[in-house]
C-alpha cells in the first residue's frame, strides 16, 4: 500500500520536472544581423523569437522571400539554426548569452555559396 509520504514525494517530483527548462532564460524577441564574409549575400536583418528553447522567425526577407527560421537553444546557450528563404537554405551555429549572441553561418545565395557571421541582441 502506498502511504501519504510516497504520494507527497511523487507529487513533488512531478512538479519539479514541470518547472521551466534552463533554456527558457533566452526566451523573448531578438534582432539578428547576418553579415556575409564570403560570397555575395550582403547583410541580412532577421527578427527571431525564442520560446522554450525553440527558435522561430518574426520577420525579415532575402531575395524577395520571407525568412523562415527554426532551431534550438540549449541551456548553455549553444545553438544551431536553419534559415529557409524561397529555394535557399542556410545553417548557422553559435551561442546566445543573456542579452546578445553570435556565431557563424553558411548557405546559398542568388549567385552561389555564401558564408559569414551573425550577431543578435535581445529586443
Amino acid at each position: 500500500m502506498i502511504g501519504y509520504r510516497s504520494i507527497a514525494i511523487a507529487v513533488l517530483v512531478t512538479l519539479a520536472s514541470a518547472s521551466p527548462a534552463p533554456a527558457d532564460k533566452f526566451d523573448g524577441h531578438w534582432s539578428m544581423i547576418a553579415e556575409t564574409t564570403r560570397g555575395h549575400c550582403g547583410i541580412i536583418s532577421v527578427g527571431l523569437g525564442i520560446q522554450h528553447g525553440r527558435i522561430y522567425s518574426t520577420g525579415g526577407s532575402f531575395a524577395f522571400h520571407p525568412i523562415k527560421l527554426s532551431g534550438r537553444v540549449a541551456a548553455s546557450g549553444k545553438t544551431r539554426m536553419t534559415a529557409i528563404t524561397g529555394p535557399r537554405i542556410a545553417r548557422g551555429a553559435g551561442r546566445f548569452g543573456r542579452l546578445s549572441g553570435g556565431g557563424t553561418w553558411s548557405g546559398t545565395g542568388p549567385s552561389g555559396l555564401c558564408s559569414g557571421v551573425w550577431s543578435a541582441t535581445r529586443s
